[in-house]
């Protein structure tokens, strides 16, 4: 029975993946990559210490070293996606829950966009952070949860 349930569950991960690659679902892409932290709502989660997306993301999308920055957190960088499916991926966050931060500021990342943020060296995400949140601050935009 446990053999069959995993054998289930490693099938069901495998046509999933297909799935988004064919279709390219930018929901499901969300689904598989982003809210398993942050939530389906963008919620994020205190355990953990998982930023909330409203109030905070489309913060970053209006600077150089805030896209460098949302190219670079853990779960985009880690997500292995194509640089096409990842910048979808970035503008439906930010349409999603960075609007009233963007207020047209920003422009929408694209794939050539994401692959030269990736191929910029990121020692220390944390301090880059810190950074921004100094920077914002002076604006008097808190990006603290």
């Amino acid at each position: 029975m446990k053999r069959l349930a995993t054998l289930l569950l490693v099938t069901s991960m495998l046509v999933g993946v297909g799935t988004a690659n064919a279709g390219e679902n930018i929901d499901y892409l969300y689904r598989l990559h982003c809210s398993g932290c942050h939530g389906v709502d963008g919620a994020g989660s205190k355990v953990g210490r998982i930023p909330p997306f409203p109030g905070i993301v489309g913060h970053f999308a209006g600077s150089a070293e805030g896209r460098l920055y949302l190219v670079h957190v853990p779960g985009v960088a880690g997500a292995a996606l194509p640089d096409a499916e990842t910048a979808k991926l970035l503008n439906y966050v930010l349409q999603s829950w960075g609007r009233q931060e963007l207020a047209g500021r920003a422009r929408d990342f694209t794939a050539e966009e994401v692959r030269g943020l990736r191929e910029m060296r990121m020692d220390d995400i944390t301090a880059l952070r810190q950074k921004l949140a100094v920077e914002l601050a002076k604006r008097r935009i808190s990006i603290a949860y």
